[in-house]
């Protein structure tokens, strides 16, 4: 059966057409994990993904959520980028529906020397720096899933993860689903004050990612206790466990948010974080 064969059976039931075959690379035919996972719980199974059905799934409910929910528009049903078919994908299925309802995806310094974050962030003081590093992203929980039970199996998958990969440092974009400027310096500000942020590695914004802050007014006006709720529940996670975010954020226009570069040294992990997920 030639490629174009296989690629069509797999995706019956699907409308095809031409930029598809261009949009899945081909890489994927032969993709499998570096760290295969397999934890299962009453309610759900998490799993690394083995096969291009099973990203295929994977890449639509990313769609739906990072350009659906968001309300941007975009020509195609899938989200992957020229890093997915590098990157090893924990998908999380219901035990009831059998439907994939969460993923993320992770990229190792073992097997990769070029990162996603790269693109936003200027980070080689960082990735020179000696120790193993995984990187983490494009995390997504269907709505309907995002609870306490998916967000436990979640870390849970990340720490087997990190035991088999060997990593020191987990990092990766932590996205916050704004654009104003006063709202990213009152982010910077309340993080400063409440000790989130570090300048152990020297790490800023790309050009074409920088926001000028440093004339913005008005980020007084917000409350620390406004500004702390509303950062996301999986970047709060990061923080109690111990990760730092580093350097100023990055402006993502293509997803209509702020990156903050975030960082965990597995090394100085908070203690109840590390007896449940990080354990060797």
């Amino acid at each position: 059966m030639n490629t174009n064969n296989q690629i069509a059976c797999l995706y019956s039931g699907h409308k095809l057409h031409d930029e598809w075959m261009l949009y899945i690379s081909l890489r994927f035919l032969t993709y499998s994990p570096r760290y295969p996972l397999f934890i299962k719980t009453q309610n759900y199974t998490l799993k690394t993904a083995n096969h291009i059905s099973e990203l295929a799934e994977l890449f639509r409910l990313r769609h739906h959520i990072f350009f659906n929910e968001t309300g941007i528009t975009d020509d195609h049903n899938l989200d992957l980028d020229d890093f997915d078919s590098l990157c090893d994908h924990l998908v999380i299925r219901s035990n009831k529906t059998g439907e994939i309802c969460g993923t993320y995806r992770m990229l190792s310094s073992q097997h990769s020397s070029k990162f996603y974050s790269q693109s936003e962030f200027e980070m080689e003081d960082f990735l020179k720096s000696p120790g193993v590093k995984l990187e983490l992203g494009r995390a997504c929980i269907h709505p309907e899933h995002r609870n306490g039970s998916v967000i436990d199996l979640l870390w849970r998958g990340i720490g087997e993860y990190a035991n088999k990969s060997n990593a020191q440092y987990l990092f990766g974009c932590s996205s916050i689903m704004t654009v104003s400027p006063v709202m990213a310096k009152a982010f910077v500000k309340v993080m400063t004050n409440q000790q989130m942020i570090s300048e152990q590695f020297v790490i800023r914004p790309r050009t074409n990612y920088k926001m000028n802050l440093s004339r913005i007014r008005g980020e007084d006006f917000f409350e620390e206790k406004f500004v702390i709720s509303q950062i996301p529940s999986l970047l709060r996670s990061y923080l109690n466990a111990g990760a730092k975010v580093f350097g100023k954020p990055a402006l993502d226009k293509d997803f209509q948010c702020i990156d903050f570069l975030t960082i965990l040294d597995l090394k100085e992990v908070n203690s109840s974080y590390e007896k449940r997920y990080f354990k060797k």
